[in-house]
């Protein structure tokens, strides 16, 4: 009994066992067919070809089980059809044959991908069988095995890690032999809405049906690749003019934006595609991968579905982000970040009851820098996850120290990222900082963005609800900006909502946007949280949020965020510690 490697499952071994031999003389080919005449068991069927370098479109076909392969061809050898084989992910078994036992070229097919290795001239009918019958049996298992650690089990097409091998050999090849390919970033617009709305049984199969219509649009020698979520990467081989790789990217978008049947729902969703070239964006897979993701998201910010090569505009914003990664590891080494805090009050009783903490970098050429020019850096860089641990820790000392000096029943809020949620120490790190400082976990606020929180739930969930369980409390911050539902603001452990300051600022011109602001005062307490308006700047800003019920504010009227030593001699400084809002104004 044997295995058939192009059904992809055992077959009987009179099932017929289609080989192709490449090599140059007729004679070899009528020997091999001689011998496999011999096999009274299995029936063979066999194809000479005798041009190597038209063979590659023959071996990456469906059409055969086995290739036989001369691998001595004059000049060349049959290095180069292995490699562009392996690059392409031949699914066949590939045995080469050489006049005589050969150690180097033996290690060297090998590694590049050959099953086995033949002798001519020492060919007899039972190893040839031997031969063929193991080599597509390890094939079929190596397959087996691959697909389980290289394709994504829900759209069977490569994943992460085997599009990264992919890109790692076209980069090799195009380096060698000086020719040019593409890189491909596509995001699905839309995807998260359906998702949300719709389940994700129907979120599932729409991101199947997308990478069926992905690999319609592709060539044979072009790769598809889910990397994650609704992201797809697309390697395209040979592309020469920017015209072409733009009609490839229009035909693409024009599949993805048709309709989509889901069940009894009929949906739509539409992409945005990044491009780099090699080797105008870059000359490693790093760079490429970096460039053709920053075009993508250059995509994203004009509306509709578009695609967006990298230009030498992006380049200059890659160099000055490389450069501004560069400074911000150089940064967290020698210290050079601080907080400052901003003051919250209770419209009830007038008292400061908590603090936000706000980091800010002091450059040593640039002075002051603003969250708002690396905090994205830091996300993707990962930089954001010692960072915040760093930020977490000093927050804890310094509120530790106020509550000593007699601000007893202050709190305080630390904002955290997607990215930190992402990471499994979270909830042992906090535990640790906890110990070390001697604050008390209720003490502690954290606040996620509305937009983080509904990229990904169910992460934010769990890291929610693992840090809940040691006492922390949870703000929704800009809430009114993002999209979320009246189910997550139920189902996650979140005790307040924070207003954004546009909201608030915007009180003062539309009697409109007051409503606005009274319609979410109304929905947080309806849904049990307490309601916190940010950028309060005026006097009746403040008057027009206690009159619409709101808990708490912050903002400039009271106080702009200070260092330490500052917050310490407001806060702790007045005897019996009243520190009222009106107190913190005048100061």
């Amino acid at each position: 009994m044997g295995y058939c490697v192009s059904k992809l499952g055992v077959v009987e071994m009179d099932t017929i066992i289609k080989i192709l031999l490449i090599e140059r003389q007729r004679a070899q080919y009528e020997l091999i067919s001689l011998l496999l005449g011999e096999v009274s068991h299995v029936d063979y069927q066999l194809e000479w070809s005798s041009e190597l370098d038209a063979s590659l479109e023959r071996v990456l076909s469906d059409d055969f089980d086995v290739i036989l392969l001369d691998y001595h061809w004059g000049d060349c050898t049959g290095r180069d059809l292995l490699t562009s084989a392996r690059a392409q992910g031949c699914k066949v078994p590939i045995i080469v044959m050489t006049d005589e036992m050969e150690a180097v070229v033996d290690r060297e097919a090998i590694r590049l991908g050959a099953s086995d290795y033949l002798i001519k001239g020492r060919i007899e009918c039972q190893l040839l069988e031997r031969t063929i019958r193991y080599a597509i049996e390890r094939k079929c298992v190596e397959y087996k095995l691959a697909k389980l650690a290289h394709y994504d089990p829900l759209t069977n097409i490569p994943n992460r890690i085997l599009f990264r091998d992919r890109l790692d050999h076209a980069v090799s090849l195009a380096e060698r032999d000086g020719v040019s390919f593409t890189l491909m970033y596509l995001d699905l617009n839309g995807f998260k809405q359906i998702n949300d709305s719709f389940g994700h049984d129907a979120g599932d199969e729409l991101i199947r049906l997308c990478a069926q219509r992905l690999e319609s649009c592709m060539r044979r020698s072009d790769s598809v690749a889910r990397i994650g979520g609704d992201e797809f990467t697309l390697l395209l081989e040979n592309t020469d003019h920017a015209s072409d790789i733009a009609h490839i990217a229009e035909k693409v978008l024009e599949a993805i934006s048709r309709p989509y049947r889901i069940g009894t729902h009929s949906v739509e969703v539409g992409a945005s595609i990044g491009i780099a070239i090699y080797p105008q964006a870059g000359l490693s897979v790093d760079e490429l991968q970096k460039h053709a993701d920053m075009a993508m998201y250059d995509a994203k910010l004009v509306p509709g579905d578009q695609y967006r090569f990298f230009t030498e505009a992006l380049n200059v914003e890659a160099r000055r982000q490389l450069q501004l990664e560069s400074e911000l590891r150089r940064a967290l080494r020698r210290n050079e970040f601080v907080l400052f805090y901003q003051p919250r009050v209770d419209l009830r009783s007038g008292e400061v009851v908590g603090l936000e903490a706000l980091l800010r970098w002091s450059h040593p050429e640039r002075g002051m820098i603003y969250p708002d020019e690396f905090i994205a850096a830091a996300e993707d860089t990962g930089l954001i996850v010692p960072l915040g641990y760093w930020v977490l820790l000093k927050a804890c000392e310094d509120l530790q120290q106020l509550r000593q000096a007699g601000a007893e029943n202050l709190t305080m809020a630390v904002n955290l990222s997607l990215r930190q949620f992402k990471d499994e120490r979270l909830p042992q790190r906090l535990s640790e900082i906890i110990l070390q400082t001697g604050v008390q976990a209720q003490w502690l606020e954290f606040e996620i963005t509305e937009t983080a929180m509904m990229e990904n739930v169910e992460l934010v969930r769990e890291g929610m609800e693992a840090l809940a369980s040691l006492g922390c409390r949870f703000n929704l911050d800009d809430f009114g900006t993002g999209y979320s539902s009246f189910t997550h603001l139920q189902r996650l452990p979140i005790s307040a909502i924070k207003i954004d300051k546009t909201f608030v600022a915007e009180t003062m011109q539309r009697q409109e946007d007051a409503a606005l602001v009274a319609a979410m005062v109304n929905l947080g307490h309806s849904l049990g949280k307490e309601v916190i308006a940010e950028g309060v700047e005026s006097d009746f800003q403040r008057l027009l949020l206690t009159e619409l019920g709101c808990d708490q504010v912050q903002g400039y009227y009271f106080c702009k965020p200070m260092g330490f030593s500052a917050i310490v001699e407001r806060l702790c400084s007045a005897p019996g510690a009243t520190r009222q809002y009106l107190k913190i104004a005048e100061g």
